[in-house]
This record gives structure tokens, C-alpha cells and sequence, in this order.
């Protein structure tokens, strides 16, 4: 496993887009912990995988994703391993990129500005536990870009990181996810999605997080707007924020 500041993967078996957030700095000087994760799905770990988790500090595993997609792609149980499972549901819809029904796509822009609305109590749950804990704290979706970019997004928002690096954070998920697009394709197939729309749902443009930060910040100020819009304490918003920049 590997797990530094310049490479911010975490190379873990069968686990995909595994990186910690860590060593941006923020307008103030600070600097961005390394012990908050952002990962794609989990389902594939054995013990061996949630022992590197354990050894690399991570003491809760927050869940993005819906009941359904819970159910079909089971985390296995990381209770045994002393790691907390909150499950936090952004929606209650497979919004993976494999359950994508064959229908018009409004773009990732827009599906991101819905997320932040139907993410209202997934959200606040994630800071909540940022806020209460000194563990390591991993947050994931299905392929970790989308539920997952978003809530980075907010996260780095709120420790005041530059535009760019929020951007460039959300980037690398394409590079990080593209082993797994043979294995995604032909269930995107079944669905009838073509090859066109298959590489848009695996992508992660930067003008699309930049235009998720353009509305985060005209529509609730920023993110400590949004977050104070979804119920988030002034005392839970301080405790995430310095958690994030311990």
C-alpha cells in the first residue's frame, strides 16, 4: 500500500480511485489532512484490504451509495477490524455509472447540483462524523467520483484549498478509474448505453467540478453556506474544518 503526500493513492487489492486528500494548502498556510480518504467501491476487499485500511488509520467507512447498490456490491463487514460503516445515502437510486438507465443525460453538472439538494442529510452526516472523530474517516460512492467529487469538494471548500486543486483533485478519478471500464462496459451495454455515453459516465472533466463550484458559490455562498443550509451546526462546521486541516 502506498500512501504519501506527492502520490495520494492508496494502492489496495481489488479497490479502485483509493486516495487521501491530504497535503493541500489552504489560503491561511494550513495544510489539508491525509487521513480523510476518498475511495470507489469496497466491495471487493478481503481481510487482507481492510487490514490495510486499519493500518493506515481508518477508523469509519462512510457509505454514499444507495440501499440497492449496498445490497448488490456488499461491503464486507470492517466492524471486525475496529472501522465504524455508517451507511449515508446521497440518493436512494443505483447512481452508479453501471446503473444508468438509456435515457436522455443532462450532464454531470446538473446531476451534481441535484445530488447537493436529494445529499442534503448524506452531507451533513459526512462532516458530523469529521467533526466527532480523530479516526481516519473513508467516504465512497461506486466509482468515487461523482457522490464521492462532490462531497471532496465540499470538504476542501470548507478548509479554503484554491479552486485549481478542488479541481484537479476531482480530475484525477478518470485516469484512476479507467481499469475498471472493461468491466463496466458490457453491463452499460445490457442497459443500452452506447460506447459515446459509456466514456462520459466514466469521466471526470474539470469544467464540470468548476461549474459545481460556480453554483456552490452564486446559490449558498460556498460551501460553509451550503453546509449551514443543510443544518449543519456552527460548533459541527468548526470541528470539521479543523479536523480537515489537523
Amino acid at each position: 500500500m502506498t500512501l504519501t503526500i506527492t502520490n495520494r493513492e492508496l494502492r489496495l487489492e481489488i479497490a479502485h480511485n483509493v486516495r487521501h486528500i491530504g497535503g493541500y494548502r489552504s489560503l491561511d498556510g494550513r495544510t489539508t489532512s491525509s487521513t480523510i480518504v476518498r475511495s470507489a467501491g469496497l466491495h471487493r476487499l478481503t481481510a487482507n484490504g481492510l487490514g490495510a485500511l486499519r493500518d493506515a488509520g481508518v477508523a469509519t467507512i462512510i457509505d454514499l451509495r444507495s440501499t440497492a447498490e449496498r445490497e448488490r456490491e456488499a461491503t464486507p463487514d470492517p466492524v471486525p477490524f475496529g472501522i465504524q460503516h455508517v451507511f449515508a445515502p446521497v440518493f436512494e437510486q443505483d447512481q452508479s455509472p453501471t446503473g444508468q438507465a438509456n435515457e436522455p443525460f443532462p450532464g454531470y453538472a446538473v446531476v451534481y447540483e441535484r445530488m447537493l439538494e436529494t445529499g442534503r442529510d448524506a452531507y451533513r452526516t459526512l462532516f458530523e462524523v469529521l467533526a466527532g472523530t480523530n479516526g481516519g474517516v473513508l467516504f465512497h460512492c461506486a466509482a468515487g467520483k461523482d457522490r464521492t467529487g462532490v462531497a471532496a469538494a465540499l470538504i476542501l471548500g470548507l478548509a479554503g484549498i484554491e479552486e485549481t486543486d478542488i479541481v484537479e483533485d476531482y480530475a484525477v478519478s478518470a485516469s484512476l478509474l479507467a481499469p475498471l471500464f472493461p468491466e463496466w462496459r458490457p453491463k452499460m451495454a445490457e442497459r443500452g448505453i452506447t460506447e459515446e455515453r459509456a466514456q462520459e459516465l466514466m469521466a471526470s472533466p474539470p469544467d464540470v467540478m468548476q461549474a459545481t463550484l460556480r453554483h456552490i458559490a452564486t446559490t449558498y455562498g460556498g460551501p460553509a453556506g451550503y453546509l449551514e443550509s443543510i443544518g449543519l451546526s456552527t460548533t459541527a462546521m468548526s470541528a470539521a474544518k479543523a479536523r480537515i486541516l489537523a
